[in-house]
């Protein structure tokens, strides 16, 4: 009678009637080939211990033992080997080594790596993974179970350390522009903070406590340079080692124009950190919120009256406009339009929304601003966006950090779906421009 083995709650157990035998890497399905101690070895190869490594005695057989390993290729069993050292006074004990599987964990690094890659790029949550899991082991004749969320979320952790020195060495074709914007996430255990603080916190200090800004910096083709996590109204001295890191990276001179909005963390840091840079703000918010005006009331830009489209042609032009004077002239010809010429109330909702927008944009423009409609980061955005929505809260800020450092890590390999580029990464696009193909 076969025994079923889990691991952790609510796990499938493992079928063992379903394991495929293997021995010296060898199955009926061939096994890829991978480098281990710099030779080429077959996957899920077993190593034995030669002598113990405090003593150097020489190892005595302790046990036979199936060890249990669920891949891409199926359930393998694996005969392994439990030693013991010889040394009395040492008694040390060691265990068989199955390449490609980390310690005593049933789950080998080339399934979990898949498990990874499917939940950053084909958008799976750590909720629904057990049918990924189902996938990636039919093959074996056995549709198996998915890594448990423990698991996974370990992996993860150990991962994202390594994935955050890669996004901030990635070699990169520039064009002198970056791109910065804030995107807001939850972080953190309320009791568990609560009982740091030796008290109970109302909703509002725990609202402030736990939210959390993502700032990050990417190209004008969405590839993501770095980032970093800080408390909410963050002072610009957070963003400074952000901005000095990717300094140094890209080179000051080479940096000639960031852009952002009206974020006074970012205002403050690009001054402190690029002070000869040019400083564009974008004004991508504005336009799309003048037109989602008037697509409210006539679900079309064509049903706008001859009038109200005009308002709206001028409003566009103050949003745009490079310089105080046109803003100023722009402004004045929405208010006339007002007096002289019959409009919907569309257009006076969208006049008291130029009028703020003139404010605000008049004091960027007298600072040295240029506008700029490049929605690079509404677009990256829109893409975390999706993982947000399903994960909710982040427990840890490590594991906020380590996620982030992930995904991105993956963003900056992901392929377009659409466009002249489509099937292409970031960096592919960027090698097919400068090699001279279009």
């Amino acid at each position: 009678m076969s025994k079923k083995v889990g691991i952790g709650k609510g796990n499938i157990p493992i079928e063992k009637e379903f394991a495929r035998r293997i021995e010296d890497g060898k199955i009926i399905k061939e096994l890829p080939y991978v480098i281990y101690d710099g030779e080429l070895v077959s996957l899920f190869s077993v190593v034995h211990p030669t002598t113990c490594i405090i003593c150097g005695a020489k190892l005595y057989i302790d046990q036979y033992w199936n060890r249990y390993i669920l891949s891409s290729f199926g359930i393998l069993e694996i005969p392994v080997i439990y030693w013991v050292c010889s040394n009395d006074t040492c008694n040390s004990h060691y265990h068989d080594e199955i390449i490609g599987v980390t310690g005593s964990k049933n789950y080998s690094n080339e399934y979990l790596d898949k498990q990874f890659y499917t939940r950053y790029k084909g958008k799976c949550s750590l909720f629904n993974n057990r049918t990924v899991g189902e996938i990636y082991t039919s093959d074996g004749g056995y549709e198996g179970r998915a890594a448990c969320p423990t698991t996974l979320w370990k992996y993860e952790q150990v991962k994202g350390t390594f994935s955050i020195e890669e996004l901030r060495n990635t070699d990169i074709d520039f064009d002198g522009t970056i791109h910065c914007d804030g995107y807001w996430v939850k972080e953190g255990w309320r009791k568990f903070i609560e009982m740091q603080l030796g008290r109970e916190l109302t909703n509002k200090e725990w609202k402030k406590l736990r939210y959390k800004i993502i700032y990050v910096i990417a190209t004008n083709d969405k590839v993501i340079l770095d980032f970093e996590i800080t408390d909410i109204q963050p002072s610009y001295i957070s963003l400074i080692p952000l901005f000095s890191r990717v300094k140094i990276r890209l080179g000051e001179e080479n940096i000639k124009k960031v852009v952002s909005d009206e974020d006074s963390a970012i205002i403050g840091a690009v001054n402190s950190v690029l002070p000869n840079t040019i400083h564009s703000f974008c004004v991508f918010h504005q336009l799309k919120h003048l037109t989602k005006l008037y697509i409210d009331d006539f679900k079309s830009l064509d049903k706008v009256p001859y009038w109200d489209k005009v308002f709206y042609k001028i409003a566009q032009e103050l949003i745009l406009a490079d310089n105080t004077i046109i803003s100023t002239i722009k402004l004045q010809e929405l208010r006339s339009m007002l007096k002289d010429q019959y409009l919907t109330t569309t257009s006076e909702t969208a006049r008291e929304f130029m009028e703020e927008v003139y404010k605000k944009n008049k004091k960027i423009l007298m600072s040295g601003f240029v506008p700029e409609t490049n929605n690079v980061m509404e677009q990256l955005f829109s893409f975390i966006n999706d993982f947000v929505y399903q994960i909710k809260s982040f427990k840890l800020l490590t594991g906020l950090k380590n996620w982030a450092s992930n995904m991105f890590l993956i963003w900056n390999t992901r392929e377009f779906n659409t466009g002249n580029y489509r099937g292409l990464s970031p960096l592919d696009i960027w090698e097919y421009k400068y090699s001279g193909i279009s």
